[in-house]
């Protein structure tokens, strides 16, 4: 039974577990300490030549081979996802003139790609400021008992540079100016976000998605990915009623999509 069929008793049941649950990380931010970032045998991972030529152009381009042995195999592969996605619009904001770069992150999770946000920034042409990593629920903990925010340290620690941050807060409170802000799968569907665990009163994407407008410079771009089609027209309708305009683009097509549902790209442009 998914979500959008569920009896709307349970859906608030649900919604009321996740809050419970949600509350309990956020008051006791359990924590088993430092993450170590365990590098995976990533030599040889591609087969197919077109995408090892990719995977080499990336490396070249953005100096990104030491973290091929630095981080594990999923890891490496969805960094070069995201760099590749990235790489997508680096032209766009070199001709826009976004430099330096302030980027912000929302909904960063773990923060796993921050290694790809910091090389694009870095070596992109862009002359890069700083990253921020927002995150709401970043004392999720995870199978192996370490919580997000574990490891989004680990992450800035291997990348050693103060210019990435990583804030646990609601990004609704977020006040700096930024000029690319980056949502990869933000929560547009009440479906998604209890599917994830969180309770219904923080599902608010309107809010989101005006706060991230108004705060982003001109000039400014926002890149937002969504889980499929039927998540990027929730997107597109909310986007609609606020009258902000939009660039809708099919599944992003990547040599190292890792994913059964592809990942649908939309730009905004200030």
């Amino acid at each position: 039974m998914t979500v959008r069929t569920m009896k709307p008793w349970k859906r608030a049941l649900l919604s009321t577990r996740n809050q419970v649950k949600y509350l309990f990380r956020r008051c006791f931010r359990l924590s088993l300490g430092e993450v170590r970032l365990k590098p995976g045998a990533n030599d040889g991972l591609f087969t197919d030549p077109k995408t090892r030529e990719r995977e080499e152009q990336l490396l070249e381009h953005y100096h990104f081979d030491r973290w091929k042995h630095k981080l594990g195999r999923v890891d490496y592969q969805l960094n070069l996802y995201h760099l590749d996605l990235m790489d997508s619009v680096r032209h766009r904001l070199i001709s826009l003139g976004v430099h330096p770069v302030r980027l912000v992150d929302v909904g960063s999770r773990t923060f796993y790609y921050a290694p790809c946000l910091y090389h694009f920034g870095t070596y992109g042409g862009l002359e890069l400021k700083s990253i921020c990593g927002i995150e709401l629920d970043p004392y999720r903990r995870y199978r192996n008992g370490y919580t997000a925010y574990d490891y989004a340290l680990a992450y800035m620690k291997e990348i050693g540079d103060p210019v990435v941050r990583y804030e646990a807060m609601d990004f609704a409170a977020y006040e700096q100016s930024y000029n690319v802000c980056t949502m990869f799968l933000p929560f547009v569907t009440e479906q998604a976000l209890l599917h994830w665990g969180l309770p219904l009163r923080t599902f608010m994407p309107q809010r989101l998605i005006e706060h991230a407008y108004e705060h982003l410079a001109s000039p400014g771009v926002l890149l937002i990915t969504n889980k499929g089609p039927e998540e990027q027209r929730a997107l597109h309708e909310l986007l609609d009623d606020m009258g902000i305009p939009y660039e809708s683009r099919d599944a992003f097509a990547s040599p190292f999509d890792p994913y059964d549902v592809p990942r649908y790209v939309t730009i905004v442009t200030k």
